[in-house]
């Protein structure tokens, strides 16, 4: 895969379009050092980005967490969303969003930095989230180290850079052992996410889903769940145990770049993708809903 500084094209930043290669920030920023950054992720399909207002929000809301503000208003960061994907002809790919404080000062305070923004897409490879085989053969977790903090501790429902720290160490670990990504625990000791997706299992026809106490909200979280509601399939959102890893009969991860994966292991635990047809109802009906039109994308709103 080529490397991200070396490809072309262009990338919206702060308001302007500018040649890919020519969007970077000074190594003295705020946002590298202190972690003042946030983020959003979004799929493209057919040409349209999927569920952008939803990003948008979440964007600001991040930021307002972090205790910075957008320049930029909703609005005009949807339409440079749209422009970025359109000039660049995408058809299926991926939107990432950030915002981050500047170079003004370094040090822990940052009330006068200025704040930038940035839009940038780019066509999605095959195998970039797991194997091209995932959807059949489910993908293999592994409890990680380290754990989600409390929100006491950290301001765990903002998509900061700062929050996936314990996720990039997390999932190298998983790989290195042989596993595809890493299953985090909450400060409870109770299961969590993985570190870019949000986790569901399945036991005798019921969904269920850990709380969202210690993350973020996701956005395919809420759509797979108003899939379950107009399904008339039960589920389920508590605090859910390591145990239920072995109680449940199958899972599956949901988020913007995984989509929705089945899952076959867990530590030494493994389910059936393949005959769990409650997994499958899942993966189709998030599928149908991501090519459907952009009114049936936001359940009608």
């Amino acid at each position: 895969m080529i490397p991200f500084d070396r490809r072309t094209g262009e990338i919206w930043l702060d308001g302007t379009h500018v040649p890919w290669a020519q969007a970077r920030l000074h190594v003295l920023s705020h946002g590298l050092h202190y972690a003042s950054s946030v983020f959003e992720g979004v799929r493209v399909y057919g040409g349209a980005p999927f569920l952008l207002r939803e990003h948008v929000a979440r964007l600001r809301a991040s930021a307002r967490l972090l205790d910075f503000d957008l320049e930029h208003d909703d609005d005009v960061l949807h339409a440079a969303t749209l422009d970025v994907v359109a000039r660049a002809g995408i058809r299926d790919g991926y939107v990432r969003m950030n915002a981050w404080r500047g170079s003004e000062v370094i040090q822990t305070a940052a009330l006068h930095t200025s704040v930038h923004t940035s839009v940038a897409a780019w066509e999605i490879p095959a195998g970039y989230y797991a194997a091209a085989d995932a959807l059949d053969q489910g993908i293999a977790l592994r409890t990680a180290e380290y754990r989600r903090p409390s929100p006491q501790f950290a301001p765990v429902k903002s998509k900061a850079a700062g929050n996936y720290m314990i996720g990039t160490v997390s999932k190298n670990q998983a790989l290195r052992a042989g596993y595809d990504d890493a299953l985090l625990l909450d400060d409870a000791g109770m299961i969590a996410e993985a570190t870019g997706a949000h986790l569901f299992f399945t036991r005798a026809g019921v969904l269920h889903t850990p709380t969202t106490r210690c993350t973020i909200d996701g956005i395919t979280r809420t759509q797979i769940l108003e899939l379950a509601r107009r399904a008339n399939i039960p589920c389920t959102v508590e605090d859910l145990s390591p145990d239920f890893v072995r109680e449940a009969d199958g899972a599956f991860v949901c988020g913007t770049a995984c989509e929705v994966l089945p899952v076959s292991r867990i530590d030494d635990h493994t389910y059936e993708p393949r005959r769990n047809d409650l997994v499958r109802r899942m993966v189709t009906g998030y599928r149908a809903l991501t090519t459907a039109g952009e009114a049936a994308r936001a359940w009608g709103r």
